[in-house]
């Protein structure tokens, strides 16, 4: 027979305060158990001694229980129901990784100071010691909330019903969850990312007027691209493949968006994002498009037109990735020196590149032929290439020409693109099975001592690697002081601007607007000097972390190492500095050609601040916020590549200077695992032999 209701149960309040407080009591419960664990365990830091003996600690974990019983038949006597669960493990283990997140931060050089002085050596150090606990961190964090990606499992699942073999893929993913390997779990995470990755990004390039908006509306069917404006000259806009149509817009440190198709010209016209005030540093449209099925990525690119002036290097820093770069000449026109230049940078990256006449319908046949002869000569001539060129047209009677272009220039590329990238992940995935193997072996052996020579070498992978992260560490915050720098340029490309001017003009006649744009030009030049300084230190950082990962690798015999142009390669597509529409409409001043070099410059640099000073403030502050976030992402994506590799040959270290003993059945596993690997046959390896 139940007992009555009692009072205390038909009070809300005190139902809430019994609960909370029976709550609190099983949690002090939990810290007494905690501490039974830690004082017994092999912490690293301990902070208890051990001073309880086995059946001590059995007695206090049985008066814990007797305890905790009594709690809950109080609480069923009061006929108060138990409190249900309601806060996610994973919230909680997120919000006590933030905090560790928060100490490791104040392990810095900056905050040391404040401690006494920090050396620059030590400072070095500090930055790579927290560069190391904070990227293992950040993967579990990644882990614990789902990030993406992070369930290799469902992904290999995925794979498998798509048709990829991935036996090998699943076979490493099993052993390196049953044999805690998580340093690996990176590595195979980059390897599915390139087998699920099956894009083939073709960039169009071309002047203004040349038609690239409406021959990519013809070429996909559909009207959705802006015609006959002018795009924002720092976001490229990406076409890919989509069940229904959808714009996804990336702005400067904020989540990703979505939109109706309708609204791409609010964030890719110049007309309605002038200067790119919105911030906007990524656009992907989404279309049901049959030639984007296949995995085709149209990029449709503001151009390189006015970047030509400058060299080579530098205007790379804004090209977008590519497997194919389409160069579009108007065939009303002439072949142009930017044309030419964007055709060179492409050959200079190692880009296939093809070039494409549009417009061909205005020509009757033979002279359509001529001007593609033309244009061949002159590939041929400028820049020692020899490039298809073909005609193209938007008209319906131009769709065979089209057609024609995909099948000759398209269909050919994709398909060996697709065969490199099968090949590279096959060599990836021997290379991760190599590494586990080695994992393993190292496992095995390390109840063997090592020498002393040895152990001094893994000291210097692990300097190695510690000082390449100090050197992220020390880029992010480089990044950090050069993008405010350019925030606070104005003065600095008005007084350049000043300058150029009086030199233009006393060098000779010139009309209003050749000085509107050789102002604007000086000005352009004065703010890109300091955005190439950053892509210059981010490529020289990508180049030093790949030096110490490969140093490392050949050092710890690890057959999982990054390509030379791995890391570089993930430092593309900056975005440019864009001035939007600044009017200096100014003719020659008799007076500042007459009273010296130095007051004509001050004249000058004061009436381009009226003109101009507010308009080029906004727009330093939009790039400077470009710039960072580009720094940022882009520093991320090379911290996240380098940990992949820098873990997993930590973890060997580790793991070779270990001499603990293995439990017998995880030995036996272990040697069950390495013989499948190697395809060796069922007799066990001896340790000298794994040796």
């Amino acid at each position: 027979m139940m007992p009555e209701e009692s009072s205390i149960s038909r009070n809300s309040n005190h139902v809430r305060r019994l609960t909370a407080t029976y709550r609190y009591i099983d949690e002090l419960l939990a810290d007494m158990e905690n501490t039974l664990n830690i004082s017994a365990s092999t912490l690293a830091f301990p902070q208890y001694v051990s001073d309880l003996g086995p059946a001590e600690r059995r007695t206090i974990e049985d008066y814990i229980g007797r305890i905790r019983a009594q709690l809950v038949r109080a609480l069923d006597g009061l006929r108060i129901e138990r409190p249900q669960p309601s806060i996610p493990a994973s919230r909680s283990l997120h919000a006590l990784l933030t905090s560790i997140s928060i100490a490791i931060e104040e392990l810095k050089p900056k905050y040391m100071q404040g401690y006494g002085q920090v050396s620059s050596s030590v400072a070095v150090e500090l930055r790579g010691i927290a560069g190391e606990l904070d990227g293992l961190v950040r993967q579990l964090d990644q882990y614990v909330t789902r990030g993406k990606g992070q369930n290799l499992q469902e992904r290999l699942e995925r794979l498998e019903q798509s048709g990829n073999g991935v036996e090998l893929l699943r076979k490493l993913e099993v052993i390196i969850s049953e044999h805690g390997f998580v340093e690996f779990r990176s590595v195979l995470s980059m390897i599915l990312d390139r087998l699920e990755n099956n894009g083939f990004e073709i960039a169009v390039f071309g002047r203004v007027t040349c038609g690239k908006s409406s021959l990519l509306n013809a070429i996909l069917e559909t009207d959705v691209l802006p015609v006959g404006v002018t795009p924002i000259t720092a976001v490229p806009t990406r076409i890919t493949f989509g069940e229904s149509p959808d714009v996804e817009v990336w702005l400067a440190s904020r989540q990703p968006e979505h939109f109706d198709v309708s609204r791409l010209p609010e964030f890719a016209t110049e007309q309605l994002n002038a200067g790119n005030v919105k911030r906007v540093t990524k656009i992907i449209v989404r279309l049901p498009s049959p030639r984007l099925r296949g995995g085709i990525v149209f990029v449709d690119t503001p151009g390189l037109g006015s970047l030509a002036t400058r060299g080579a290097a530098e205007t790379l820093a804004y090209l977008p990735r590519c497997d194919l770069g389409v160069v579009l000449i108007d065939a009303g026109s002439a072949l142009t020196q930017d044309d030419l230049h964007t055709i060179q940078l492409l050959y200079e990256a190692a880009i296939p590149a093809s070039v494409l006449l549009s417009k061909a319908d205005l020509l009757k046949p033979g002279d359509r032929s001529r001007v593609m002869d033309y244009l061949r000569d002159h590939l041929r001539t400028d820049l020692n290439l020899d490039l298809p060129v073909h005609a193209v047209s938007i008209m319906p009677a131009g769709k065979d020409l089209l057609a024609q272009w995909f099948a000759k220039d398209i269909a050919p590329l994709y398909i060996q693109c697709q065969e490199l990238k099968a090949r590279s992940v096959r060599r990836k995935a021997e290379a991760l099975k190599r590494s586990v193997a080695l994992a393993l072996r190292g496992r095995l052996c390390r109840k063997y001592e090592t020498s002393e020579k040895r152990r001094g070498q893994f000291r210097d992978v692990e300097a190695t690697l510690r000082q390449a992260n100090g050197r992220i560490e020390e880029l992010r915050d480089a990044a950090g002081r050069l993008t405010d720098d350019i925030g606070r340029l104005a003065p600095l490309g008005l007084e350049n601007a000043a300058a150029s001017l009086l030199e233009f003009w006393s060098s000779g006649s010139a009309t209003e607007r050749t000085a509107q744009q050789t102002s604007l030009d000086t000005v352009a030049r004065t703010v890109e000097e300091r955005a190439e300084a950053l892509w210059n230190a981010t490529i020289s950082l990508s180049h030093a972390l790949t030096v110490s990962l490969r140093r490392s690798a050949r050092d710890l015999d690890m057959a999982d190492v990054p390509s030379e142009d791995e890391l570089p390669s993930l430092v593309r597509e900056m975005p440019a500095f864009d001035l939007g529409r600044i009017n200096l409409s100014m003719k020659r001043p008799w007076l500042s050609l007459h009273v010296g070099q130095k007051v004509g410059k001050f004249i000058l640099t004061r009436r381009l601040t009226r003109l101009a000073g507010n308009p080029l403030l906004t727009a330093l502050t939009t790039y400077r916020e470009l710039l960072y976030d580009w720094s940022e992402k882009t520093v991320a994506t090379i911290r996240r590549r380098f940990d992949a590799y820098a873990n997993s040959y930590r973890a060997q270290v580790e793991r070779t200077i270990d001499t603990q003993e293995l439990p017998v059945e995880q030995e036996q596993r272990m040697r069950r695992d390495l013989a499948a690997l190697e395809g060796s046959s069922d007799e066990a390896e001896t340790p000298q032999e794994l040796g």
